[in-house]
């Protein structure tokens, strides 16, 4: 009887331990990115893209002279962000750009409180290797 009361215990302490791991994580951090037309003209399109090194891999893609959108539902962790962006024109999408042609200046960044958000705007806040 002992036994059994000391091993029920022992599964309640790990079953305390690790059931918050897996807990929901906050998903209420965004990234706003928003096309400055011009330098974009209004037949060319920017895709936006978030990654972290945990397998994250958000994207949205913006045609010149739209207004600002979210990529949301992001987790805000202490994990780095790295948002990349790359512009294509239309007729030019079968050919497959790059992914990731331009990174953001300032580096990853880092969501880790409730609702935080970055904004950032192409090509003005982005290094680009073309």
């Amino acid at each position: 009887m002992l036994k059994k009361m000391i091993t029920a215990t022992l599964c309640m302490i790990n079953l305390s331990v690790f059931i918050p791991a897996y807990a929901d994580e906050d998903l209420s951090c965004k990234v706003e990115v928003a096309v400055a037309t011009p330098p974009v003209q209004f037949d060319q399109n920017v895709a936006f893209n978030v990654t972290n090194e945990f397998g994250l891999s958000k994207s949205l893609t913006l045609p010149g002279g739209k207004a600002p959108q979210f990529i949301d539902k992001l987790p805000c962790t202490p994990a780095p962000l790295t948002i990349s962006a790359t512009v294509y024109s239309t007729p030019t999408l079968l050919q497959g750009p790059a992914i990731g042609q331009c990174v953001l200046k300032a580096g990853p960044v880092i969501l880790d409180g409730s609702d935080n958000s970055v904004s950032v705007v192409f090509p003005y806040d982005f290094n680009c290797s073309f």
